[in-house]
């Protein structure tokens, strides 16, 4: 009964936190960038051509991620066998 009342309360609370900031996405002025888009989507007319457009924000996204992941990794001396231990170790803080 316990373990239900806390994942209704986390699942309440990401909602509400989810509904805000969805709030404020929607009630925040537009940025240079996502007026840049919203022009550049205005041009579409075919949904292959959102396709396309899709495809090189992905891949753009893509290759800024990659390269801060592997500057983390870089910057943090990861290896596999740290990842292991970061995965699957027992990292619990004492609450007591």
């Amino acid at each position: 009964m316990r373990l239900l009342k806390k994942t209704l309360f986390l699942q309440f609370k990401n909602l509400e936190i989810r509904n805000f900031m969805e709030a404020a996405v929607l009630n925040a002025p537009m940025n240079s960038v996502q007026l840049h888009l919203l022009k550049m989507f205005s041009f579409t007319k075919s949904d292959e051509s959102l396709k396309d457009l899709q495809s090189v924000l992905f891949e753009y996204y893509r290759k800024k991620l990659r390269a801060q992941t592997d500057e983390f990794w870089n910057n943090n001396n990861l290896d596999s066998s740290k990842m292991e231990e970061i995965m699957y170790g027992h990292n619990r803080i004492s609450t007591k």
